[in-house]
């Protein structure tokens, strides 16, 4: 990437971590980078093309981490499946004004939709890529991993959701939701798991 582009996504995504999408202008962005808004519309020609490749630096950013635990697994798939959860929460700690901002429709342009949902396609790849250690080390016997996968990352986001919509209404963050999301995820995990665990195990 683009040294320059970098720098605004940098700068850009500590505004917009603050302060939301919304409350958020390019002028405001320029004046931090101490450069004219002409020469930042050069490299973004509007909001929602900086918002994408801000989200897609997150995206990568939790991605990376995400398969460096999954590299951790050796045997213990609920502790790994805690792991990645942490990781989310982590960022989402960083970024929660951007989690209750994500769903409001003037940013699903630019291809935001179709980014958010190639991320949740990872987030499943992931899971399943857990799911098949696991079966291949004889921890668990999954019949689809690709739907148990898929379930449980839905199950997983849907947790996120449901615990942050009052926040997404209101559009006051209260980024102490996180504790109580990571807290209720890792209830889910273990109740949908535990009875998969072989006794051997």
């Amino acid at each position: 990437m683009d040294s320059k582009k970098e720098q605004i996504i940098q700068t850009a995504l500590k505004r917009f971590s603050h302060y939301g999408f919304n409350k958020t202008t390019m002028s405001e962005i320029a004046m931090d980078l101490n450069i004219t808004k002409a020469n930042l519309y050069y490299y973004y020609p509007d909001k929602n093309a900086l918002i994408k490749d801000v989200l897609a630096y997150i995206s990568d950013e939790i991605l990376t981490q995400q398969y460096a635990v999954l590299n951790q697994y050796d045997g213990s798939l609920l502790d790994v499946l805690c792991k990645l959860l942490e990781v989310k929460a982590d960022f989402l700690k960083d970024y929660y004004v951007l989690h209750i901002n994500e769903n409001l429709e003037w940013i699903k342009g630019q291809g935001i939709g179709t980014l958010l949902e190639q991320f949740h396609q990872k987030n499943i790849g992931i899971v399943e890529d857990l799911l098949e250690r696991a079966t291949k080390h004889g921890e668990v016997e999954v019949h689809s991993i690709e739907e148990a996968a898929t379930s449980y990352t839905e199950i997983m986001e849907g947790l996120s959701l449901i615990r942050s919509v009052s926040d997404m209404i209101s559009g006051v963050p209260n980024a102490r939701n996180v504790d109580v999301i990571l807290e209720s995820q890792k209830k889910a995990t273990k109740f949908i798991f535990n009875n998969k665990i072989k006794e051997e195990n």
